[in-house]
């Protein structure tokens, strides 16, 4: 018996993404609107990717189309992080942000 499990895709900035390939993640970089809107498109109906998670920097460019998208997946988890480049006054538990998505 063996068991698929979903993976995580990450589309964001260059720094994001490889930061998160070296974790094992599968990434994508974007950096235009019309580049995030295509991927999430092409990655909806896989049933392989159960996990999407959008840089903010990207998200800010399409948020009416990624909120609608977020309300219309039921079998996708799809959340936006911030990048590893933005400036923060706090830290960002990424690990926490992913447990939280897939239910952990």
């Amino acid at each position: 018996m063996s068991s698929t499990q979903a993976k995580v895709l990450i589309v964001g900035d260059k720094y994001t993404v490889y930061t998160f390939r070296l974790l094992g993640f599968d990434g994508v970089i974007a950096e235009k609107a019309d580049e995030v809107m295509k991927i999430l498109e092409d990655v909806k109906d896989r049933d392989d990717i159960g996990v999407v998670l959008v840089t903010s920097n990207l998200v800010n460019q399409i948020r009416d189309y990624f909120n609608r998208l977020r309300l219309k997946l039921t079998k996708k988890i799809i959340m936006e992080i911030p990048t590893l480049r933005e400036v923060k006054y706090e830290a960002v538990d990424y690990l926490s942000i992913l447990r939280s998505a897939l239910g952990i």
